[in-house]
């Protein structure tokens, strides 16, 4: 896939004028065997956390707290 062609200048200023910015964005890289083990490794707790039903209690109790007056900002 490569890097995306370099914009020219007037692309580029004709860009900003519209609003939008350069982000660059960097992602995992799943080649490498270790990181891929550990993206397994958390989808594995993922997927057993369903099954821990004191999660879900938990969850209600924080949502509660964390969303309480949120509507008079």
């Amino acid at each position: 896939m490569g890097r995306p062609r370099e914009l020219s200048d007037t692309e580029r200023a004709e860009l900003l004028a519209k609003g939008y910015r350069p982000v660059e964005l960097w992602v995992p890289d799943l080649s490498d065997p270790d990181l891929r083990a550990l993206a397994v490794e958390e989808g594995q707790r993922i997927a057993r956390a369903d099954e821990d039903e004191g999660v879900m209690d938990w969850l209600e109790l924080v949502q509660k707290d964390m969303w309480e007056g949120e509507d008079q900002i």
